[in-house]
């Protein structure tokens, strides 16, 4: 009897589920072929009622959906640039559309799906009448709804997507007039009429074939869907499948760098997971050694400990892993991969994408119990083949402390038009804090009134000169003479990178092709020779036959302290230079030093920073400040401090970076102010090696034996005795 009364229970239950459910579509065929599916959709129903983590992601995702319903469609004739009305109304448009049918196929409510089908239909009745978008920038492909022909890719790929999840609700005609007059002229318009972009190795190129790929799925168009994989042509030499082999490396680094990284991974990641369901017999993901989910950890491993993105190359410093193309990346690596380590971000997050993806990563959730990502000092190879330099990411973890002392020592490869000149430069953060930056790009992105939301024209001639970033610039004029093509010609060259013991990581690298007749090549690492006192050593070396102007550059952030030279500010700051990057700094002011050191201290937030440079030959110290020859204040007016040697050919720039002491504003209390630095000094320098002498206070002296070469044997004579060691250094106390 029992058995016959549950039976009943559960029959009045789904009766009751049904009847509640009045209006809605039935859940028929054509069933969604992307990346949510009819039977997931079930498991989210009944997961929900016990998953915190996904019922909040529906909520969420709800919430947003009601807003946009109650709203209304309108679907604006385009006339505005990036940061406009329009432009940013079209934009609002594909994100409501498919968060309204993200709830209808999990709900079945008629009300999300009458949503998208309506303002599909209004865009079908507008795209086939729009000429090119009347704002679009000469020498830069534009597109119909948006300025630019990237933007329209990404709209067809949300808006694809919502289609596919509200498809079986709309009758035959209104699909016929949906696919032919709207989905079929973008596909057409982006993947023909834009065909240079759509072939294009790049991320614009790779938001095109995701989002002809998806609507060729949709539509059961294989000519779409073949053309996004292998290019135009249906060779091979361009497509989908070309830019996984060309973007990548085999670490998983992306050439234009994390914050361009974190972009294109959305469509990256987005339509293999289309390209698994529709064409599991391609196995894209084992595809180059599994190179998608070396893209997803790799990318996450660029992060600081905050979670956002080292900001070089044309970066905006606001984005972190928490953005919506992490949050779909992660979740589809997980499912993928099953990488247990990539939790700890999902928790971070919050959230869940409402995917197939996103359902098996919350369920994984429920039994989670590591609380820690874990970002580790390593080597990063750059370049398809991974021979186009890298990044070596030295973290040093405080002791009695859940923080670490971050530095990113770049000598990758150029990244494209959205790559820098700064080779051998390096980014360093303290607990998650900016000490010594990287600029970034100069952009306000989309404030119309700020140049129409797209990059300043100080981009080029600022921020992505050599002087903007803390590296050597030789003869003040830019690596590569700032040439995009130059660039791309010259790669640097890891020499060694030791991480094996903690309290001693060293990277070096050299580039031979910044400069004619200049060898660049720098040795950094994070040392700890005495307990909690981690230090960064900073080795650069210079070779020519001929005579030249050497500037290292720090661009610090804080505030100027002390130093232990005199130096005479400026009472009206004179312009650095004339073009290069220079003529947007000012000289505050500058000094010598006979000392033995030059020492610099400034303050960042709480805590003091010393730079200690050895004085090899009268260096010139020059404090800079932002801001020359901006009329319209494009720029920040951050500081820097340059260590300047002029008339040299071969030479060496031996500095400490040493973090000490704290300020307690709250109890207005100061804790070792001054640096421990007692002695640096460059005791040798020969071809293959040098030796450097560093002595804190109350400490011994040590000797740091450093390779110049990849060599794994080496030796150096100090004071007529020879040291021997193998490998990348070796550290004594005489």
């Amino acid at each position: 009897m029992k058995k016959y009364q549950y039976t009943y229970c559960l029959f009045v239950i789904v009766l009751l589920f049904h009847s509640s459910c009045k209006g809605m579509y039935p859940q028929q065929k054509p069933a969604p072929k992307l990346i949510l599916s009819q039977t997931s959709t079930g498991k989210m129903l009944e997961a929900m009622q016990t998953n915190e983590l996904l019922n909040k992601s529906y909520k969420l995702i709800t919430n947003s959906a009601d807003i946009a319903l109650a709203a209304g469609i309108e679907v604006p004739i385009p006339v505005n640039s990036g940061g406009g009305y329009t432009h940013e109304k079209h934009k609002r448009n594909y994100t409501a559309m498919y968060n309204a049918a993200t709830v209808f196929a999990i709900t079945g409510e008629a009300k999300y799906a009458d949503f998208v089908k309506n303002m599909l239909l209004k865009y079908a009745e507008l795209y086939p009448t729009l000429p090119l978008h009347p704002k679009h920038k000469e020498n830069h492909p534009a597109g119909k709804l948006f300025w630019q022909g990237l933007n329209e890719a990404v709209w067809l790929f949300y808006s694809i997507q919502a289609y596919d999840l509200v498809k079986s609700a709309i009758a035959t005609s209104e699909q016929q007039k949906i696919e032919n007059d709207l989905f079929r002229n973008v596909a057409k318009f982006i993947s023909v009429d834009s065909y240079e972009t759509f072939n294009k190795i790049h991320n614009h190129g790779t938001w095109a074939v995701a989002s002809v790929g998806m609507t060729g799925y949709v539509l059961g168009d294989k000519d779409l869907a073949d053309r996004a994989l292998l290019g135009s042509e249906k060779k091979g030499n361009t497509g989908f499948l070309k830019q996984l082999d060309e973007l990548f490396s085999p670490d998983g680094y992306y050439s234009e760098g994390p914050y361009y990284q974190r972009y294109a991974i959305l469509p990256f990641i987005v339509f293999a997971e289309a390209i698994e369901i529709n064409q599991p017999e391609l196995k894209i993901f084992e595809y180059r050694n599994k190179v998608l989910h070396k893209a997803v950890t790799t990318l996450l491993q660029l992060t600081n400990e905050n979670g956002y993105f080292y900001p070089y190359n044309d970066a905006i410093k606001a984005k972190n892993y928490n953005s919506d193309e992490l949050i779909f990346a992660v979740n589809i690596a997980f499912e993928r991969y099953k990488d247990a380590e990539l939790l700890p971000i999902v928790n971070a997050h919050g959230k869940v994408s409402l995917t197939n993806a996103g359902l098996q990563t919350a369920i994984a959730m429920e039994n989670w119990k590591t609380k820690t990502y874990y970002r580790k000092s390593a080597f990063i190879a750059d370049g398809k083949n991974g021979d186009q330099g890298g990044l070596a990411l030295i973290r040093k973890p405080y002791a009695n402390k859940n923080s670490i002392l971050d530095i990113v020592f770049k000598f990758a490869s150029q990244g494209m038009g959205h790559g820098h000149f700064d080779r051998l430069s390096f980014m360093y953060y303290d607990e998650g804090r900016e000490v010594l930056q990287d600029y970034g790009a100069v952009r306000f992105h989309n404030i119309e009134a700020k140049g129409g939301g797209g990059y300043l024209k100080e981009n080029n001639a600022f921020a992505k000169q050599s002087i903007a970033h803390n590296t050597i610039i030789v003869d003040q004029t830019s690596q590569y003479h700032a040439n995009v093509k130059e660039g791309s010609a010259g790669n640097p060259e890891l020499l060694y990178a030791n991480f094996d013991n903690p309290d001693f990581q060293l990277a070096a690298a050299t580039d031979k092709y910044a400069y004619q007749d200049v060898v660049l090549t720098r040795i950094m690492g994070v040392i700890e020779l005495e307990k909690e006192q981690p230090m960064i050593l900073d080795v650069c070396y210079l070779q020519s036959d001929n005579e030249h102007q050497y500037d290292l550059n720090y661009s610090y952030l804080g505030d100027f302290i002390t130093t232990n030279f005199p130096y005479t500010k400026k009472e009206l700051p004179k312009v650095l230079g004339t073009n290069y990057g220079y003529e947007y700094l000012y000289e505050t002011a500058s000094g010598t030093s006979t000392q033995p050191t030059a020492a610099f201290t400034f303050l960042n937030n709480d805590r003091f920073y010393t730079i200690t440079t050895v004085n090899t030959s009268d260096i010139q110290l020059l404090f800079t400040e932002i801001g020359a020859n901006d009329p319209k204040f494009n720029l920040r007016n951050d500081a820097g401090y340059i260590i300047r040697k002029n008339k040299q050919k071969n030479t060496v720039f031996a500095s400490i970076i040493e973090p000490h002491g704290f300020v307690n504003t709250v109890n207005e209390t100061v804790s070792n102010p001054n640096s421990a630095i007692e002695k640096l000094d460059i005791l040798s320098d020969t071809s293959t090696a040098i030796a450097v002498s560093i002595k804190l206070k109350n400490s011994p002296e040590y000797y740091v034996l450093l390779a110049k070469t990849g060599n794994s044997e080496n030796s150096i004579s100090i004071n007529g005795k020879k040291y021997s060691w193998q490998g990348s250094y070796r550290l004594i106390k005489p």
